[in-house]
């Protein structure tokens, strides 16, 4: 019998039974693998698109508030000008008046 099934001549009922469920449960194994691989896979990269989302999101945050500390610096600075230039002209104005 051993010899038969090793020259494949001969297999018996019960044991040809067992090979088939032997496949069948080997390829239901490797299918709920693939599956579990591509789910891990598909929420690795939801993850990792919802971190790059964050990051960018904080990225523009900084970057406007920046942008609008730069804007007010000038502002400060021009509005400090001209309130310098007045003073100035204002206090030569009463120097001149003064003499």
């Amino acid at each position: 019998m051993t010899r038969r099934v090793r020259d494949n001549h001969y297999i018996d009922k019960r044991r040809n039974i067992l090979l088939v469920w032997r496949d069948y449960i080997r390829q239901e194994k490797n299918a709920v693998n693939v599956i579990g691989a591509i789910a891990r896979k598909t929420l690795r990269m939801e993850v990792f698109q919802r971190i790059r989302l964050v990051a960018r999101e904080n990225h523009l945050d900084k970057d406007a508030c920046r942008k609008m500390n730069n804007f007010y610096r000038l502002v400060k600075m021009n509005i400090l000008k001209k309130s310098m230039v007045t003073w100035r002209k204002n206090s030569y104005a009463e120097c001149v008046k003064s003499m």
